[in-house]
């Protein structure tokens, strides 16, 4: 391999993970797959032993359980599990544990297939090819579907380091994989916004993306899956990418809450509970709370929490970067830095409609019976508020309403309903989809002042106007200031924001 195709093209290592593929049949150059990926650690087990020495006696078992986190597996220890054991008395106890293969003193790595990014962002193409000889290039398509024209120029241009490019060309030389990283963007900013510019006059801000692949310098037999020689463009396979730089109009990724987090938390010097993540709280959402190992280890649990997010932002039109910034920063207060749902309070001041079963609960800690009927009626399409309303005359509390009001009783507003209320309410520190729900209903359809001061800015005014809206007063005003300036910082919105 010469020079200039070594600095062309990056071959994986042989000793990837590599999926399907058939064995190298000679004589033949077999295409099998093209497609995106990201590039991850390729993970192994690791077999692990101590000796712990007993401080005040208890069983094996318990031993054991003090090794048991995310990462590990296979506990075992020199003794039964029955056994008791005294003070100073030792157990020697083999774990395996989840490591980062090395190879030659390098950490080894692997490709993980994605189905959709960002204009801008850094992507890997990846090959898997079998055969010894030639040259495999592939171009980047746009399929317009149903819009009128395209997005792109085809073939789709990006960026090989510095250099704009069109194609990118593998050296096949019996490696089977081959990847390389690109960055979703041409090279000069004025053709990024002209393409921006297309992007944002589709509905959806997106655009879907195919590979077309060919062979040539070789003798072998050439083989594709198909006579089209294109990769990912069937329905359900195509490439999403949305043409937004900034967070307007699309989905937060799993790893854009992972780093965001961690942002807030470094802000905050947050050091002793940089890794917990809803774990708090005698009411919580045991599917997103993370009791072990670091949240970077718990994409599962974030990914439950985004994908909610995602679509309540949705649903409620929190779409652009300045709506988003202010309901991040103002949950992150109302959460106590995403660790409760639940104000969990064992008695609450007096101002609090309702009592204890009525205290702060969900995403934007909603409190007082009467904002929990306003959410019922909503989600249930009933009209208890109103019934509330017309009755409560000299009472703020729904249940002092109910107690006091035989006509709010006999229209259904009933002490039995009440306690079914109080019941209903745990539903939203304990449920994520109401968790959300709420926050995102009480910020937009009940509290709809709030979206308009969130429209209006950025800057300490807007967000005290926000709080007000929210809260009815400036409680803890400066940390939620703090937090809505860290968010806009972590999502550049100074820079890269296109609907400012």
């Amino acid at each position: 391999m010469s020079e200039e195709q070594q600095k062309d093209d990056y071959s994986a290592n042989p000793n990837q993970k590599v999926y399907d593929i058939p064995h190298q049949v000679d004589h033949e150059v077999n295409v099998v797959k093209i497609y995106f990926a990201k590039q991850v650690p390729k993970m192994t087990w690791e077999k692990k032993e101590e000796t712990y020495a007993v401080k005040s006696g208890g069983l094996v078992s318990d031993v054991k359980k003090k090794y048991e986190k995310k990462g590990r597996r296979n506990i075992e220890a020199d003794k039964e599990d029955s056994v008791k054991l005294k003070a100073k008395e030792e157990v020697k106890i083999t774990w395996e544990e989840e490591a980062q293969e090395m190879k030659d003193g390098k950490p080894v790595v692997e490709y993980e297939k994605i189905d959709k990014s960002i204009v801008k962002k850094k992507v890997w193409v990846v090959a898997e090819c079998q055969g010894t000889t030639g040259k495999l290039s592939v171009e980047i398509h746009e399929n317009k579907l149903q819009n009128t024209e395209n997005v792109y120029e085809n073939p789709v241009k990006f960026l090989d380091g510095e250099e704009e490019k069109s194609k990118i060309e593998f050296t096949i030389n019996g490696t089977m994989v081959y990847a390389k990283e690109i960055t979703l963007r041409p090279k000069t900013n004025d053709d990024l916004k002209k393409l921006i510019e297309k992007f944002s006059k589709r509905k959806d801000v997106n655009a879907f993306l195919y590979f077309k692949g060919e062979v040539t310098g070789t003798e072998d037999e050439i083989k594709f899956p198909d006579d089209t020689h294109e990769f990912l463009n069937k329905d359900g396979e195509r490439f999403e990418i949305t043409g937004t730089p900034c967070y307007c109009n699309r989905d937060i990724t799993v790893d854009e809450m992972i780093d965001l987090i961690y942002h807030l938390r470094d802000k905050q010097n947050y050091k002793s509970k940089r890794d917990s993540f809803f774990n708090s709280g005698t009411e919580k959402i045991l599917a997103i709370g993370i009791t072990s190992g670091k949240i970077s280890e718990n994409r599962d649990k974030i990914k439950l929490f985004t994908d909610e997010m995602n679509t309540m932002f949705k649903k409620f039109e929190i779409k652009t970067c300045k709506r988003k910034i202010h309901f991040l920063g103002q949950m992150y207060l109302e959460t106590i830095s995403f660790t409760y749902t639940f104000e969990s309070r064992d008695s609450v001041p007096d101002n609090y409609k309702g009592g204890v079963a009525f205290q702060g609960r969900g995403m934007k800690q909603i409190t007082h019976d009467y904002n929990y009927l306003a959410y019922y009626d909503y989600v249930n399409s009933t009209t208890h508020s109103e019934t509330y309303m017309k009755f409560r005359s000299g009472y703020e509390s729904v249940g002092e309403c109910v107690k006091n009001r035989p006509k709010a009783r006999e229209k259904g507003l009933d002490e039995a309903f009440y306690e079914q209320l109080k019941t209903y309410a745990k539903n939203i520190s304990e449920n994520l989809f109401h968790a959300f729900n709420s926050a995102g209903w009480f910020s937009t359809v009940y509290k709809d002042e709030t979206i308009k001061a969130m429209d209006e800015g950025l800057e300490d005014a807007n967000v005290t106007k926000v709080t007000k809206a929210i809260n009815g007063g400036e409680t803890n005003v400066a940390e939620r200031k703090n937090y809505t300036k860290w968010t806009r910082e972590f999502f550049k919105y100074d820079t890269e924001c296109v609907n400012k």
